[in-house]
């Protein structure tokens, strides 16, 4: 099984490299269907696994109204679910919890979106309140994060929410263990390594980017040259530490994710 993670799927320009085109997302969505593989939602991949490894969990991310307006579409056509975490507090809004450059920002997901996805079989997870890095928070703090956006999604949408996407792939022991008793099953992470976290709470994904062209795409999918990858996921791990250090300072007492 391979756990892709995407963010955005944007025409628009963004400094980030953190977004895929619709066209090239609709191409590696080809690309995987023409290789055999399998989609299904990380509940489902993880309940009820295929005895082979043609199987690919599309997550995203943040939750942004492009993946309703652009990626949607494409899946929809191929009868292919995903699984998308939301930012709650940012639902219905601009994208201000980011470092903007330029001034440019993007719309997350309404509520009604939202609740479409979820009609069409999308997985509806939690990526926390406000998008902190909750290894920077003090445990009043993380649990705030943890558990009202649980609870929010869970109210508005009746549904269950089983799996959390920590903000910027940063989750440490004590971490897991609070989203397990606030009734979290799994949890994803992207390249890091983290030290002493249940496998089920430090689930590893490969990012996709803007660079990725179809052959790389190909690498990610089938695990090919995967040292080279994991080193090139960590590398794009440590500089997304660039927004945290901009929106919540320098300093942590509460780290312990390498």
């Amino acid at each position: 099984m391979r756990i892709l993670a995407y963010h955005m799927v944007e025409p628009r320009f963004d400094v980030s490299v953190t977004r895929v085109t619709p066209k090239q997302f609709g191409r590696q969505i080809e690309t995987a269907l023409q290789l055999g593989y399998r989609f299904r939602t990380l509940a489902q991949a993880l309940t009820h696994p295929y005895k082979d490894e043609k199987t690919i969990v599309l997550t995203f991310d943040d939750g942004y109204a492009s993946v309703y307006q652009h990626a949607f579409p494409i899946l929809r056509a191929c009868t292919i679910p995903a699984t998308i975490f939301i930012i709650v507090d940012y639902i219905g809004k601009l994208d201000t919890w980011d470092v903007n450059f330029g001034n440019i920002c993007f719309p997350h997901l309404s509520w009604r979106e939202i609740e479409a996805l979820a009609a069409a079989g999308w997985e509806i997870g939690s990526h926390g309140l406000t998008h902190r890095d909750l290894t920077r928070l003090n445990r009043e703090e993380q649990y705030e994060e943890l558990y009202r956006s649980k609870a929010n999604l869970e109210q508005t949408l009746t549904l269950t929410i089983d799996s959390i996407s920590y903000p910027f792939g940063r989750v440490n022991p004590s971490i897991s263990h609070l989203c397990r008793e606030i009734g979290y099953r799994r949890g994803v992470v992207m390249g890091r390594r983290c030290r002493d976290v249940d496998v089920d709470f430090c689930l590893g994904r490969q990012g996709i980017y803007l660079f990725d062209g179809i052959r790389l795409f190909r690498q990610k999918i089938v695990a090919k040259n995967i040292k080279m990858l994991n080193f090139m996921q960590r590398c794009i791990d440590y500089c997304s530490m660039g927004t945290v250090i901009v929106k919540q300072g320098p300093w942590s007492k509460h780290e312990n994710c390498a």
